[in-house]
């Protein structure tokens, strides 16, 4: 007799996002990371409610003050609550980390679409009247040609501009040869760009460009790049000191220090996405959006950046830790965060005189700093084992 067969439950197929939810449970330091990172940007946006004190109110007679019940952290060279200020300079240097990390993140994610869907495609940045190109541009753009053109060149004015500008302000802070030296140099560039943005042509390998840049910029020795940069910047007897000053006021610091740390943040970035968009780009998939006739930047946006999203969220996660340490770098040497704002890397950067006489001023922004970079470190390798398809968890 023939017995009939009992249909079986069709279970269903675990999602993406529960793959990567269930493995990133299973990486224990990156969940302990987690919460500890939490806890460090609750305790550090609540700051305000949390805090005894000010970050700025002094107690005069008890300067370089040890651990009490008044002050658990004890007090600076000033008399000012250490736990205080260490509460309101994580607002700081995790607010700069965070978004010098995002800025990088979208400059460095926009160059690598470009430079690697682009490759090897010559882009034509202006046509000049004495170019060869000037009549196959007219033919090729029709009634849109003049527009056009007429775009490129006030895009070069305002490039040329600013050369001439930058060599200004230079030349002002030398005398004599070396200021001879900057106006030669600012000026052939600037007559240089005039002549092939006007009269000739500029077509250039924009992969080629980009990389070249790229490389260069990874050539140079970034720190004492920054405290220069940072120090020109931050001088008021320079127009553009000048300009940060009166723009921004007592954020000009902060300002500042996010501009010259993205300045090299997103070229590590870029890096990683033009090599995953060189790969991308000759799957079959993004052969099929070209035959229905999807436009370059929808490709690019649509079908290759979600395939790059694993790699970019990982890379962010790490740059915020590197960041930190970074300005925690710059404002111990004095071209940071500047007093009367707080800042982890300024209060390492007041209590250096004193580390013998009062070690626990040094100690506790030390601790925060430890702390969260470690914290985050974890939670990129956790991120990058979840993310990974590849993975064993």
């Amino acid at each position: 007799m023939a017995t009939a067969s009992v249909p079986q439950p069709i279970q269903k197929s675990e999602s993406s996002s529960a793959k990567t939810w269930r493995r990133f449970r299973k990486h224990r330091m990156a969940n302990i990371a987690a919460f500890l990172l939490a806890a460090l940007l609750l305790v550090s946006i609540f700051a305000p409610i949390l805090a005894p004190y000010p970050p700025d109110a002094i107690d005069s007679k008890n300067l370089y003050g040890g651990s009490s019940a008044a002050h658990w952290m004890g007090t600076d060279g000033l008399g000012r609550d250490v736990f205080s200020r260490v509460l309101h300079a994580g607002r700081v240097s995790l607010m700069v980390g965070i978004v010098v990390s995002v800025l990088s993140a979208i400059i460095g994610v926009v160059m690598g679409l470009v430079s690697g869907y682009f490759s090897g495609v010559p882009w034509v940045l202006s046509v000049g009247v004495g170019s060869e190109l000037w009549a196959e541009r007219k033919r090729n753009e029709g009634s849109s040609f003049l527009w056009r053109t007429g775009l490129r060149w006030l895009i070069w004015a305002g490039i040329i501009a600013l050369i001439v500008q930058i060599t200004v302000q230079f030349a002002s802070t030398f005398s004599g040869i070396a200021a001879f030296a900057t106006w030669l140099i600012g000026g052939t560039l600037a007559i240089a760009t005039a002549y092939f943005a006007f009269y000739k042509a500029i077509a250039v390998d924009i992969d080629n460009a980009i990389s070249r840049l790229i490389d260069v910029m990874l050539s140079l020795p970034q720190i004492p790049f920054l405290l220069i940069l940072s120090g020109l910047l931050a001088n008021p007897e320079v127009e553009l000191g000048k300009v940060l000053n009166n723009f921004f006021g007592e954020s000009r610091s902060i300002v500042l220090i996010i501009f010259v740390l993205t300045l090299f943040g997103w070229l590590g970035t870029a890096r990683i996405i033009r090599g995953l968009v060189l790969s991308l780009r000759q799957q079959e998939f993004t052969d099929a959006a070209r035959a229905i006739g999807s436009s370059d930047w929808r490709i690019m946006l649509r079908h290759l950046l979600p395939n790059a999203i694993a790699p970019i969220i990982v890379q962010v996660t790490l740059d915020v830790g590197n960041n930190i340490i970074s300005e925690a770098a710059l404002s111990f040497l004095g071209f940071g965060i500047q007093e009367p704002t707080a800042s982890w890397g300024n209060m390492l950067s007041g209590a250096q005189e004193a580390i013998f006489q009062s070690p626990f001023t040094v100690f506790w922004p030390g601790l925060f700093i430890l702390l969260t970079s470690l914290s985050i470190n974890f939670l990129g390798d956790g991120l990058r084992d979840a993310l990974d398809p590849r993975s064993r968890l």
